[in-house]
């Protein structure tokens, strides 16, 4: 073959190419079109917000495992019953349409159908060993696929969105994509989202997979695209509702938003739909945001303002712009294995089948049901769009939630429980300085659970609770019976800042303990000159002082001992001159001790002098003027 025939072919077969291809020629250069996008949304039918399957009831499909091997069930939500169970191996998600539902096989080696009133398979489609299955969607009749032929090309060989009849796994239609980077779809309304090369958002028409117009994302990668009753949204690092004016994928277009959050949580909106294996049920359900939008014209927001954090057995309701804490829920015991955002409500179901649902704007605990027997649950597909049960639970504290939080037995949730303990301290609820006391007696927490205890107590001065604060003080340590008191500097800190007298006596027993570390007694010195109980605190820091001012322990640091000698200063004035000087004179007092004592008195001995008469003001206040000047002042004026 000649090089200009080999030329001809190649270029033939990139025509051919150019023709189905998402990536080149006009479809790419028309990529962020407002007006294609336009165009395409209005082609859709409207869904309005309810499930998807035909019997009009919120459903869940779920996953199942344990002694009587791998299982899939269906569970009418609304009638609290389960409609089927069947053996099944399943290798990714329950995608749900009008009649029938699909998922993959093990492995995802191939796709079933399965009746959705019985669970009957009703057919597979098997892939070869060069075809890789990326994603699948339903809807309605339509079930919507993206596979991967097997190259050499760094995200491999090209890739084909198919579309199938969702009753027999008929193929209704096939569009060969230019690129092997491609995404799970999702589809609604008639139209089919694509996801391509980590940027664009391709619509197809649902009837023959003709293209329609294609979003671009300018600002950030898109990595997934989900279709929901309000429209599709698409993003990664925060949330696109695809209208024209996001067509371009600009932060700053009024249908982007984003939620401020917590440090602790993962910013994780969406799975990336651009990795086949993070489309079966994994961990990542158990830890992720749910959120659901209000489109407001092209302007998108937060429904109800709101965006609910799961993660693993605790959800937090947080204000999106804000990030301020509404509600909080404690699942008790067991992780939620998967959960949805419905609309109204939160659903989830945990592993061992207990199924719930919370109200999405207060966090009430709003259904309860029970799966039959003992299952041991995987994961769960929620067909509930506009699900909100009405429940009757009276809501929880959110107090009392995040002290359940604290409290919690498993330690898996460190930075939850330093979180928790950071928002109780925002609350004026008088339990909570108890549980901040009680968080600085525990033993087992995370190290810094301690000291956001320990600095929540301080800031929050509750002198209300002044009885809490000394009996927490009156907690000494006994080997006899293990008990060692705990956080007394904090508590002495706390004291400081309230000047509470009160705790003063409390504080004065641990300066006589022998147990009481310097650190700590330096703490409970300078609480006691804040104080100001001179007629208590006196003969104790004399006493301390008296004892250790020539003990070698605190040689390399004489700083408390120096804190003492400040606060007998401080509280005793004049008074206490002498017998800080003689201290200070004593040659087998500490060296470093000396000279820090007579620092302390040098630089209070000016304060310590009365009020002398300024020699320049006379009898009446007024500055004096010198003689000289005063009969110049006197004198008059000569003409």
């Amino acid at each position: 073959m000649t090089g200009a025939a080999r030329a001809r072919i190649a270029a033939l077969a990139a025509l051919v190419l150019g023709a189905g291809c998402a990536t080149t020629g006009e479809s790419a250069d028309r990529a962020g079109n407002a007006a294609d996008v336009a165009a395409a949304l209005a082609r859709a039918r409207p869904v309005p917000p309810g499930p998807v399957n035909g019997t009009g009831h919120a459903m869940a499909f779920l996953v199942l495992g344990g002694s009587d091997g791998a299982r899939l069930a269906a569970f009418d939500l609304t009638t609290r019953s389960t409609l089927w169970t069947r053996p099944a191996e399943i290798g990714g998600r329950v995608e749900v349409g009008a009649d029938a539902i699909v998922h993959a096989g093990r492995g995802g080696a191939s796709l079933v159908g399965r009746d959705l009133g019985s669970g009957a398979v009703l057919w597979q489609r098997a892939f070869d060993p060069g075809e890789r299955l990326l994603g699948y969607a339903a809807d309605d009749t339509l079930v919507v696929l993206t596979i991967q032929r097997s190259g050499a090309e760094l995200h491999g060989g090209p890739g084909a969105v198919i579309g199938l009849e969702a009753r027999s796994g008929a193929e209704r239609w096939r569009r060969e994509l230019g690129t092997g980077n491609v995404g799970a779809p999702a589809a609604r309304g008639g139209l089919v989202a694509v996801l391509e090369q980590s940027q664009y958002v391709t619509l197809l028409d649902a009837a023959d997979g003709h293209e329609l117009g294609r979003a671009l994302s300018n600002q950030e990668s898109a990595t997934f695209v989900r279709a929901l009753s309000e429209g599709f949204a698409f993003g990664s690092r925060g949330v696109f509702l695809l209208e024209p004016s996001t067509a371009a994928g600009s932060r700053q277009s009024p249908g982007y938003v984003q939620a401020r959050l917590p440090r602790f949580v993962r910013p994780f909106y969406h799975y990336d739909m651009y990795r086949p294996e993070q489309s079966d049920y994994s961990a990542i359900d158990r830890n992720r945001i749910l959120w659901r939008l209000a489109p407001e014209g092209e302007k998108a927001r937060f429904r109800s303002g709101l965006v609910t954090v799961h993660n693993y057995r605790f959800f937090f309701g947080f204000d999106a712009q804000s990030g301020e804490l509404r509600w909080a829920y404690n699942q008790p015991s067991v992780d939620a294995v998967s959960s949805d955002h419905t609309g109204r409500a939160i659903v989830f179901v945990t592993a061992d089948g207990q199924l719930g649902a919370l109200d999405a704007t207060t966090g009430r605990r709003v259904y309860s049901a029970a799966l039959p027997g003992s299952p041991s649950v995987r994961g769960a597909t929620f067909d509930a769009d506009g699900f909100a049960p009405d429940g009757a639970g009276e809501p929880a504290t959110l107090a009392g939630v995040l002290s359940s939080i604290v409290w919690d037995p498993d330690r898996r949730f460190s930075d939850v429980k330093v979180f928790a303990i950071g928002e109780m301290a925002k609350l004026p609820a008088s339990s909570v300085t108890a549980d901040l006391l009680k968080v600085l007696q525990a033993e087992g927490l995370p190290p810094d659970a301690y000291q956001k205890a320990a600095d929540a107590l301080v800031e929050r001065r509750d002198e209300s609770a002044m009885s809490q604060y000394v009996a927490a003080l009156k907690v000494h340590t006994d080997f006899a019976e293990d008990r060692h008191a705990q956080s007394v500097a904090t508590l002495a800190h706390a004291a400081a800042v309230m000047k509470a007298r009160p705790m003063a006596p409390a504080l004065i027993d641990h300066l006589r303990l022998p147990d009481t570390d310097p650190p700590t007694a330096a703490e409970i010195a300078r609480a006691l000159a804040a104080i100001g109980d001179a007629g208590a605190a006196l003969p104790a820091l004399r006493a301390y002082l008296s004892m250790y001012r020539a003990d070698p322990v605190f040689e390399g640091d004489p700083a408390p001992l120096a804190a003492v000698g400040d606060a007998i200063a401080s509280l005793g004035g004049v008074s206490e001159r002498p017998y800080l000087t003689e201290v200070a004179d004593d040659k087998s007092t500490l060296a470093a001790l000396r000279l820090a004592l007579k620092r302390t008195l040098a630089e209070t001995e000016e304060a310590d002098k009365p009020d002398k008469p300024d020699k320049d003001k006379d009898q009446d206040g007024d500055k004096a003027m010198p003689p000289s000047d005063a009969g110049k002042a006197a004198a008059p004026a000569k003409e």
